[in-house]
């Protein structure tokens, strides 16, 4: 489906959070919920672990992610005596694909919980009816270096003031030089400017996918970069995108 001219005042109240966030499992490790402010939805996002602050990461710098809504849905789920509501964690709208429902853990279970799998069999009932689709995944199972850089770039989404005055010269000129090192590109900007300013340009450039850079390995200065001509995500090769998803 396509979603980049939807709007979604609609779906702001729809699919505003079902419950708090809360640190009720986490006694021994009280620092793992939080928030920071969505780029992409202009709204403060929470999260209540350290994996889904990763996969949000994740969806702030995918450039096919037009939306997302974090603990958007209630689930009623039965496990034959009671009755209880479940929440999934996040329902993410991509360009022309249905929207999908994300449940996301920490680890593959060791054994089989009854519990778990008994949610996700009425999540899956559940996004059957709505032509969604859903996934469980495990961003913490991600390499060292892509997590590294999910975090990295994170941080250089938001726009500054002097961006507007030097992105289209230093995007022209990687055009015309092709392939560099970031400590390059910025260094032929010495005689009008201070490659210190230019640096977190070209990270936000990286960021929002107009720059391209080989996110298997940690991004530093040193990394080489193209210009993105094919408009490719940042980080269409993590595993299909599925963020180690089963």
């Amino acid at each position: 489906m396509e979603w980049e001219n939807h709007v979604w005042n609609n779906e702001d109240m729809l699919f505003s959070p079902k419950r708090k966030v809360n640190n009720r499992r986490s006694h021994f490790h009280p620092h793992i919920i939080g928030s920071f402010f969505s780029v992409k939805n202009g709204r403060p996002v929470e999260y209540e672990s350290l994996s889904e602050r990763l996969f949000y990461y994740y969806l702030e710098l995918d450039t096919e992610v037009i939306r997302y809504y974090v603990q958007p849905v209630e689930v009623p789920v039965y496990d034959g005596k009671e009755e209880w509501i479940h929440v999934p964690d996040v329902l993410v709208f991509k360009k022309r694909l249905n929207p999908l429902l994300y449940q996301v853990k920490l680890e593959p279970e060791a054994t089989l919980d009854e519990h778990v799998e008994l949610c996700n069999r009425y999540c899956r009932a559940y996004v059957l009816e709505k032509g969604w689709e859903y996934q469980v995944i495990y961003p913490k199972q991600l390499p060292q270096a892509i997590s590294y850089n999910l975090k990295l770039l994170k941080g250089f989404l938001k726009e500054r003031k002097y961006y507007l005055r030097w992105c289209e010269l230093v995007t022209y000129r990687l055009r015309c030089i092709e392939s560099c090192s970031i400590e390059y590109l910025a260094s032929t900007f010495t005689d009008t400017s201070d490659p210190l300013l230019i640096k977190p340009l070209i990270y936000h450039l990286i960021a929002k996918g107009i720059f391209m850079a080989d996110v298997n390995e940690r991004i530093t200065s040193q990394s080489q970069i193209t210009f993105n001509s094919q408009t490719n995500a940042p980080f269409i090769g993590i595993h299909g995108g599925a963020l180690y998803g089963v």
